[in-house]
């Protein structure tokens, strides 16, 4: 049955996921334009990528960063604890989700949103520490 509401949970915190993509924008023509209209002053340029957490300050960004590695780590010395191959089939959607969350906790990082990386890696903690117990 905890399988189940974490099944749920993950679920609806995936929705919660989505990412924004980038523009994209068409490949220049071959014949350039008859006449060119004139830039307006007016225009803006287009704002920079989204981060989906709010900002914070520097010493919290240093202490999300250092507390969601830490969280991936241990949570992927939990992953390799796990024979992957001895799984149920709903065991492996939740092995599956555990991989993924800490991926993009890993990609979140990069992107320097750290919240949401902290955020991923104890989702992804979770998760790998229910695993581990229905395992064993």
């Amino acid at each position: 049955m905890r399988v189940l509401s974490f099944l749920f949970l993950l679920t609806v915190l995936m929705a919660g996921c989505a990412q924004s993509k980038a523009p994209v924008v068409p490949p220049p023509s071959a014949a350039p334009p008859a006449a060119a209209p004139p830039r307006s002053p007016a225009r803006e340029e287009p704002p920079p990528p989204r981060v989906l957490s709010s900002p914070t300050g520097r010493e919290e960004e240093e202490r999300l960063k250092q507390q969601a590695a830490a969280r991936i780590e241990s949570t992927e010395r939990m992953v390799r604890q796990i024979n992957a191959k001895k799984l149920a089939k709903d065991q492996e959607e939740l092995f599956s989700t555990i991989r993924s969350f800490l991926f993009k906790a890993k990609e979140a990082i990069a992107l320097k949103d750290f919240p949401r990386a902290f955020a991923l890696a104890d989702k992804a903690r979770i998760l790998a520490e229910d695993l581990l117990t229905t395992v064993r």
